[in-house]
């Protein structure tokens, strides 16, 4: 259905409204999917970071111990390098910091194949993590509802983990019979380091 379907309809079903009405009634409607689009999109990806965030403090706990006790114990060389694996398997949906400008550009071409239009894409401060750095991603774009959704459907596909929080959308706007929105929101992907974070005491040093 599209807009001028959408109108009419409801204008027929219910009490004709004025252009301020639809506005706002588009508004609302906005809204709700943009808290539909929370609990499709941005809850199970949440989930999934944090348990990657425990799997990789797990696993450089169980490799730090079995190389430990690795040393002079041939018996024990094989549960490292099953451990080492396990590990390398993780960190692998973590890009490398050379990797980063790529996986950047990847996501701006999702944004424009999906045929939004960027006001802002600007990478934050890096967040250092033990052994990993978060990088959040400041984005405004502006296009129809369905072309944002498809773009955040997109980014969830990437190979390198990269979340969406903060979804904010507004401003709707009819252009060329097409009603279009306003998204502000907050990609975070991140980054192996292979470098933990200092101790209380070396900080202090």
């Amino acid at each position: 259905m599209n807009n001028s379907s959408f109108e009419t309809f409801l204008d027929q079903k219910f009490i004709p409204m004025s252009l301020q009405a639809k506005v706002l009634f588009c508004l609302v409607i906005a809204v709700l999917l943009g808290v539909l689009f929370f609990f499709i999109f941005f809850k199970p990806k949440a989930e999934r970071i944090d348990v990657l965030e425990k799997n990789v403090k797990s696993l450089e706990s169980e490799l730090e111990l079995a190389r430990i006790q690795a040393a002079g114990l041939e018996e024990l060389e094989e549960k490292v390098a099953a451990t080492e694996e396990r590990f390398l398997q993780l960190s692998a949906l973590l890009p490398k910091e050379k990797e980063i400008p790529q996986l950047l550009k990847d996501i701006s071409s999702l944004g424009r194949a999906a045929g939004l239009d960027f006001n802002t894409f600007r990478p934050e401060a890096e967040i250092p993590q033990d052994f990993y750095k978060k990088i959040p991603i400041t984005i405004k774009v502006r296009g129809p509802y369905h072309n944002m959704g498809y773009f955040f459907d997109q980014v969830s596909k990437l190979q390198r983990i990269v979340s969406v929080t903060n979804v904010r959308m507004g401003s709707p706007e009819r252009d060329s019979g097409e009603m279009l929105l306003q998204s502000d929101c907050q990609l975070l992907t991140y980054q192996f380091s292979n470098e933990p974070l200092p101790k209380p005491e070396e900080k202090k040093k």
